[in-house]
């Protein structure tokens, strides 16, 4: 007999195993524990995922497909490079300042063995920003340097910008958003 599945359990699943993971990190954190925590049963969890790897896999996934969706809201098309890029930029930014739950969970995996089993090419927003710095360089708009040194350069300091955000150090604003925002294209303009 197969068990019907419940979006309200799942729901609990899954913002149980991230505030767990998020709290903890992934030592120590048991199907039993997260369980516990979503308030079903150790046997509900394998309704919808196969072990505790496939479970947290499947959330890193679906947080990333999320970040992706935030961050190219707004993209249409005859939007020039730059128009493209500082959309992506805020979008991004402005999601994860709104779930910095996300940021989380997705830093914690990132640290994992797990992290062997995913591509940063299945994710639209890694094509999209690939795809994007590569247009910028044929039309000579942003420095001709090796993507890995455009993408540091230009998305990195998101997150960097973000934890200081978290931590207190800085409060960013729409403005300081903005401002942020112009520093990161300037340094791969050309």
């Amino acid at each position: 007999m197969t068990r019907t599945r419940d979006q309200a359990k799942y729901d609990a699943i899954v913002k149980s195993s991230i505030q767990l993971i998020n709290k903890v990190g992934f030592e120590g954190i048991s199907i039993s524990k997260i369980a516990k925590k979503a308030k079903v049963s150790p046997a509900t969890i394998y309704i919808y995922f196969e072990n505790k790897e496939d479970l947290f896999t499947k959330l890193y996934v679906d947080i990333r497909t999320k970040m992706s969706e935030g961050a190219l809201e707004g993209l249409h098309e005859g939007m020039t490079t730059e128009e493209v890029f500082k959309s992506i930029w805020y979008h991004s930014f402005t999601f994860n300042l709104q779930h910095p739950e996300y940021l989380t969970y997705r830093e914690h995996f990132e640290q994992t063995t797990m992290m062997r089993n995913i591509k940063p090419g299945d994710f639209k927003l890694f094509q999209t920003v690939d795809e994007l710095l590569k247009r910028g360089v044929r039309e000579n708009v942003i420095k001709d340097y090796p993507l890995p040194v455009l993408t540091a350069f230009a998305y990195a300091p998101i997150i960097t910008l973000l934890k200081y955000h978290q931590a207190g150090v800085i409060k960013m604003d729409d403005d300081k958003i903005r401002q942020a925002n112009e520093i990161a294209w300037n340094a791969i303009r050309s």
